[in-house]
This record gives structure tokens, sequence and C-alpha cells, in this order.
């Protein structure tokens, strides 16, 4: 049986897939299966795993319809073998020494988690070394309603056995927070979790993507129903009701606030009345209202200047002034 399964979804990915296999297959870490699982792409994306399954035994295709990176996750987690799970996605690219850094710290602490950074200067959210339940519980845990700093599951090493013996999957039907959920249901079965000051995965910034999905994605009803959902039945009692409002409640205004910024300013494909519009929308839900109405949240934000411009303008519902905030730091920011 191999040591890891990297599970790879691919979807129309043949501009950059060749590129992240490449990076898979050039490990320093060899005793791995690479799973790959063909979203019902309508490009080359096929041929290109096929090409590459035949020369190296170790890549196993599944081809599927469409249904999205959650179903196609899972039925990588339903066929794996490895000891740990990896996750790549198919247009970014690893170091040679990524799977071997993480599968070392993970054998040398006994953890059921590695967690690596984002990027040079990502902090972990604080941890360092390892921590055990109590303290994933009551320290780690909490991260996840407040922030998205260590959602991304392409930076991790799972246990598979914890995966397996619980049932653990990615939730399907949503468009957004499908790791953050699989994060989060495997956090509450995990002993042992191990931090490593260490940045082997590399993202690939696509050009134009996040000005095109705003256009087309309604950020404000996702982060409507992040916010109102209710994680009883997966954490229990581990958080209790008055803390975990006030933790949703700091992660909604932060992407209040961030939201604000992508309408307002001049980098999206809006004209000025649909920017207008927007923030109008933004100011003037139920949910915004209530959130940005209570002092304390203020506080506990703990804003720059300009984010707290924008908050404080928010709570007032003064359009123009929202704008011309956006318009500011755009040009500075050019």
């Amino acid at each position: 049986m191999p040591e890891i399964s990297v599970i790879i979804p691919v979807y129309n990915a043949e501009k950059y897939l060749e590129e992240c296999l490449q990076s898979v297959l050039a490990q320093t870490f060899v005793d791995f299966e690479i799973i790959c699982i063909n979203d019902g792409s309508t490009d080359h994306s096929l041929e290109i795993l096929k090409q590459y399954a035949k020369n190296d035994s170790r890549i196993k295709i599944i081809d599927q319809q469409n249904k999205g990176v959650s179903a196609v996750r899972n039925a990588g987690l339903a066929i794996a073998k490895g000891a740990y799970i990896g996750f790549v996605d198919s247009d970014d690219t690893i170091e040679n020494d990524f799977f071997e850094k993480l599968i070392d710290n993970a054998e040398n602490t006994k953890s059921d988690a590695v967690y690596s950074k984002l990027s040079a200067n990502h902090n972990l959210g604080g941890f360092s070394g390892e921590i055990e339940s109590p303290q994933i519980l009551q320290n780690l845990l909490p991260q996840f309603f407040m922030q998205d700093n260590l959602n991304s599951v392409c930076i991790k090493l799972f246990c598979l056995k914890i995966i397996n013996d619980h049932n653990i999957r990615f939730p399907v039907g949503i468009k957004h927070g499908e790791d953050a959920q699989f994060n989060i249901e495997f956090l509450m079965k995990a002993n042992r979790i191990s931090f490593l000051d260490y940045c082997g995965y590399h993202y690939r910034q696509v050009e134009g993507s996040a000005t095109r999905n705003i256009t087309r994605h309604d950020y404000l009803k996702r982060m409507v129903e992040v916010y109102e959902t209710d994680w009883t039945s997966i954490i229990g009692s581990s958080i209790d009701q008055d803390r975990m409002e006030n933790l949703k409640k700091i992660r909604f205004a932060n992407a209040v606030i961030s939201l604000v910024y992508i309408y307002g300013n001049r980098g999206n494909n809006f004209t000025d009345a649909q920017r207008f519009s927007k923030l109008s929308e933004i100011v003037q839900h139920p949910t915004v209202k209530k959130v940005f109405s209570e002092p304390q949240i203020l506080r506990e934000l703990k804003l720059g200047k300009y984010a707290e411009a924008i908050f404080r303008n928010i709570k007032k519902r003064n359009i123009l002034i929202l704008y011309l905030l956006t318009q500011y730091s755009y040009y500075r920011n050019r």
C-alpha cells in the first residue's frame, strides 16, 4: 500500500495540468499514488492524464460527468489506499520535497494531520509545533469559524483512517466553503495536529479570475449562508453558543468589508451604476445591518485605518463615501 494518496481534481485544466503533474511526479518522496479525477472536462485534460498514466503506474484515473470539486474529491477518497491523504489542485504546483517534508513530520510527531504554510509570511494562525485534542477544540477549531486563514486542504496531510472511520467527506451542493466543513469534521475526531514552518505549495493566480467570478456569483448571499449555518450537529457543545455567534460575526464583518472593496473598485467589470447598486445591496441587507450595528464587533476586529473607515460607513450606510474609499484604495495600490 502507498504511504500517501494524492488526489487531483481535473476540470478543463489542459493549460496547466502537465506542469502540475510533473511537480508531483518529481517528488523526492516516491511512495505515493496519484488519483486524478477528470470531472467532465471538454478540453484535452483527459488525454493528457492518459498519456501520463501510460508512463507512470502510480497514476490512477477516474473519468466522470461534471459533478463539482466536492464530489470529485470524495470519489478520490473512496478508492484511496494511502495511510495519508494529500490534495493538489490541477493548476497549482508543489516543491519537490513537499510530501517528504509533510510525511516525515506526520510520522515523527505521530500526528493525524500536518498543516504547512500557505505562503512565506503565513503564520499558521499563530500555531506551531504540535497540539492535542483539548487544544484542538479550544484553540484551533474556533479559527475556522472566525476566518479563512487555515481552510485550504491543499497545504495539509490527513490521516485516511480517521477520514474513513468517521465517514468524513466534502459537502456536495455548496459552491464555497467545502474545505472548511471537511477541516472542521476532521478536527472533531483528531487527537494531534502538527504545524510545519514550511511553504512548498504554490497557488497559481489566474489573471482575471477574481473579477470574472465576482460578476457571476452572489458572494453576499453565500456570506450570509455561512453566517447563518448551524454547526451544532457537527461540533455539539465544543464551542458555547455565545462564543460561536461572536466568532461568526467577526468572520462575516471582515468578509463584508472585503466585498465592499471588490465591488466598489475599478478593477472589476461593473459600471459605476452597478457598483453603486452592489454597495447599496450590501449596506441595506438586514444581516449586514444587524452585525454592523453591534459596537463590540469593531473593537474585536482590530482593523487598520482604511478598513475601519469602510466599517463605519457600512454602518452609516453611506454609499457615496464607500465608493470614494474604494476608488482611493484602487488608485493608491496601482
